[in-house]
């Protein structure tokens, strides 16, 4: 019996230690932003200072989860981070960390679905635990409504791109796409133009949905600063994208919008300039 005691107190000594928590130091904050709102807030003070933020563009199905910290180590760090909202949605994404030159702190951002937080209860806590790195847990009191005062920052912008605004309150089932879009775009698709010159950007795209579920009238909301990546986003994901439509409350098929970023980047090319 001392034994078995013995042994599962040292696994209870093995096993990590749960991350606490931070405290917000500091209000929530939507940025009216030129290429997309975003929502932060504070947490900690001084060295230990930590920020966390939302970036999502409107109409786009995931988010970019953003945590800003004061580690300056130039160690670039690639891998996968399990996401959840505790009470609420959880996944997984693959996460980027590196120091910023316009900050001045480390950036690690992921994309993250915005379902993660659909349901956000009053004591809400958002996880993120990278596989090679220190993970984070945030208390995210008042969360509701500033995903609601995010979300009016988004319709503000998609009335000055020239859609309604009321679309996604009279879709019933959004659309879907019947193919990967991961695979709309691929290299391939680098325009053989820019390459020489190493053009790299990233485009944000708009696209319309018809009732037959085919791409039409994609063009660029936030240019790549080369007109030939912009160019070349809209023709693969027009020539490649397909949707079952949408659906009205009525059951009847309806045009809905959607916008993506596509990132053009050069293989063996890191940019921290974020």
């Amino acid at each position: 019996m001392p034994l078995m005691v013995a042994l599962i107190a040292a696994a209870a000594l093995a096993e990590p230690a749960a991350t606490a928590p931070l405290t917000p130091v500091g209000k929530w904050n939507v940025d009216y932003g030129a290429t997309a709102c975003m929502l932060g807030r504070t947490y900690g003070t001084d060295k230990a200072e930590t920020i966390l933020a939302l970036r999502r563009a409107p109409l786009e199905p995931t988010m970019d989860l953003m945590i800003y910290t004061n580690d300056r180590s130039a160690t670039m760090r690639l891998g996968q981070a399990a996401v959840s909202v505790v009470g609420g949605g959880t996944g997984e994404s693959r996460y980027e960390s590196y120091p910023t030159q316009a900050s001045g702190k480390r950036m690690t951002r992921m994309p993250v679905d915005v379902a993660l937080f659909e349901t956000l209860p009053a004591d809400a806590v958002l996880k993120i635990m990278p596989d090679k790195m220190p993970g984070w847990a945030f208390a995210l009191p008042h969360a509701k409504a500033a995903f609601e005062a995010l979300a009016t920052c988004n319709d503000a912008t998609v009335k000055l791109w020239g859609i309604d605004p009321t679309e996604r309150s009279r879709i019933a089932q959004p659309a879907a796409p019947t193919t990967s879009p991961a695979y709309w775009i691929s290299p391939e698709d680098y325009p053989k133009t820019v390459l020489g010159k190493g053009a790299q950007g990233t485009s944000t795209v708009l696209w319309t949905i018809g009732v037959d579920g085919r791409v039409a009238d994609c063009r660029t909301v936030v240019k790549s600063g080369e007109v030939e990546l912009d160019k070349a986003a809209c023709t693969a994901i027009t020539n490649r994208g397909r949707y079952s439509p949408a659906l009205g409350f009525d059951g009847k098929p309806m045009i809905s919008h959607l916008t993506r970023k596509v990132t053009w980047r050069l293989p063996g090319t890191w940019s921290g300039r974020n």
